[in-house]
């Protein structure tokens, strides 16, 4: 392991808010002395977790299930990962949602994720997500509108609402950092 620990952060995002998110826990791990690279999963993305001491991963939730892109990565890395520190963070407007309900939905949709790639993160989170209307086609718009107003008459449609919780993302980015410099090196 080099003097300062190595993790990559990968991350499929639909709208952007995940990508922001990665984007926040790459900064929070160069703060605590971890060099991060960000990088969006996809076909032309050459991405060697061996390469790295340590992975955070990161998905959305759309029409119920995380991306496929971002499955099939895990999927096709998953003895790697599960050899080094690694993460998983989901974000999704249920995340946002303070019930017992909500909760169970998300501890599912992580569970899915785990029972479909065969990797057992070392840690997972759920991060409360965005709503982007300026982001959303005309279709996916008036659906999030109404989704919108069923759990809040009183959102305002016309602006973009961030639930996420930058404290909680920056805890975890850090606690992940703890755990990635007290592991010693495979090499």
């Amino acid at each position: 392991m080099s003097a300062r620990p190595q993790v990559l952060v990968l991350y499929a995002s639909t709208h952007g808010h995940t990508a922001k998110i990665a984007e926040r826990v790459g900064a929070t791990l160069r703060e605590q002395h971890v060099d991060a690279r960000v990088t969006r999963v996809g076909p032309t993305s050459a991405v060697d977790p061996a390469e790295v001491d340590g992975i955070i991963v990161g998905a959305s939730i759309h029409r119920g299930h995380h991306q496929q892109e971002i499955l099939d990565w895990i999927s096709a890395h998953r003895t790697t990962l599960g050899a080094m520190p690694s993460a998983f963070f989901s974000v999704s407007l249920t995340a946002a949602e303070d019930s017992d309900e909500a909760r169970a939905t998300t501890a599912e949709l992580i569970d899915e994720v785990v029972a479909s790639t065969g990797w057992t993160p070392a840690t997972t989170a759920a991060f409360a997500g965005a709503l982007q209307f300026e982001e959303y086609n005309l279709p996916t718009r008036v659906l999030m509108r109404l989704i919108a107003h069923r759990q809040d008459p009183h959102v305002d449609v016309h602006v973009d609402t961030d639930y996420t919780d930058w404290a909680v993302v920056d805890r975890f980015a850090a606690d992940f950092a703890t755990s990635v410099q007290r592991t010693p090196a495979t090499a």
